[in-house]
């Protein structure tokens, strides 16, 4: 029995009473060793707590939806965010997935349109969403670092640096207010990448000098960016400004020194380096951690704080012993 690759499941639990989904849902339904699946219910009606009781009588726990729906269903997944997170029945690796799917069709909505306020404020959302379900749940953490994507992506690397972010900050008791305001900027750190050529960006072998300094520019065009939007806290731009620095002084854009960059800079250059090298990149394969941590502490140890990266290094250790 195949199932078609047209079509994706979605949880049950993840579908509100009397709420419009916004795409088809089906059911599958075997005949003769093949898989057809039938409409259930109609993306632009409601969906009734009669429907919902009757698939949750027959032990059904997954619909379907139609792949090209997917960001659709993202969206209400998105608009419903907190309830699902919230809700005891979905279990922790579910909602990693959706809170890591969300947080990619957001940043994909993002780079489309880097400008906008409104797509800025739903990645403030899905930011203070995910700190509550990391707070609320001590399952969060491995779960979160289990789905975190390995092809690396301009925005699958903010995903990744943003989850990894909250976690580690967590970890290092950081408070709410505090978490919002770094995981705000960790997943927006690159959006000045948007405004540099794509040709450049994705570019397979070594960058040029020109190139480089081109790319180098994106930290500056991801402030013009953000100062621009309303209501953007500035401490968030610093993940931003700062992620490029290094201690010693040899960083960019301002080569500042160790006591001149922020506490969220130096946590984000730990990041961005190391979800660089544990990604798979046009020109070099994914390390596994271990060996990023080793090229990070023999090739680059001056680069980072050193009480920091230490405890960055005590932080994956202590998952990858649960």
């Amino acid at each position: 029995m195949n199932i078609s690759d047209d079509y994706i499941p979605v949880l049950l639990d993840t579908i509100w009473v009397d709420t419009i989904v916004g795409c088809d849902l089906y059911l599958p339904n075997c005949a003769q060793g093949e898989i057809k699946y039938i409409l259930y219910c109609n993306g632009t009606k409601t969906i009734s707590s009669e429907k919902i009781n009757e698939l949750q009588n027959h032990k059904i726990e997954r619909l379907f939806i139609h792949k090209e729906d997917q960001d659709k269903y993202l969206k209400y997944v998105e608009s419903c965010f907190k309830n699902i997170i919230n809700d005891s029945k979905i279990n922790i690796s579910d909602k990693a997935q959706l809170v890591y799917h969300v947080a990619k069709n957001i940043m994909m909505d993002i780079f489309a349109d880097p400008r906008s306020g409104k797509q800025v404020k739903r990645a403030k959302n899905w930011v203070g969403t995910t700190i509550d379900m990391i707070v609320n749940n001590k399952s969060a953490t491995g779960a979160m670092i289990n789905i975190l994507s390995f092809d690396y992506y301009t925005y699958t690397h903010s995903v990744n640096v943003a989850v990894l972010g909250l976690l580690f900050s967590r970890y290092l008791g950081l408070k709410y207010d505090e978490l919002h305001l770094l995981g705000t900027g960790l997943l927006l750190h690159d959006i000045g990448k948007t405004q540099i050529e794509s040709e450049i960006i994705n570019k397979k072998g070594k960058l040029n000098e020109k190139e480089y300094m081109r790319v180098k520019m994106h930290v500056e065009l991801g402030a013009n960016i953000l100062t621009q939007v309303d209501g953007f806290d500035g401490v968030s731009l610093l993940p931003l400004r700062q992620h490029h620095e290094k201690c010693n002084g040899k960083g960019y854009p301002g080569g500042l020194k160790s006591d001149d960059i922020h506490k969220f800079g130096k946590i984000a250059s730990i990041l961005d380096v190391y979800d660089a090298l544990t990604t798979r990149r046009p020109y070099a394969d994914a390390r596994k951690p271990f060996s990023a941590l080793k090229i990070m502490k023999d090739e680059m140890e001056v680069s980072f704080d050193s009480k920091l990266f230490t405890d960055f290094i005590l932080f994956l250790s202590q998952q990858s012993e649960k």
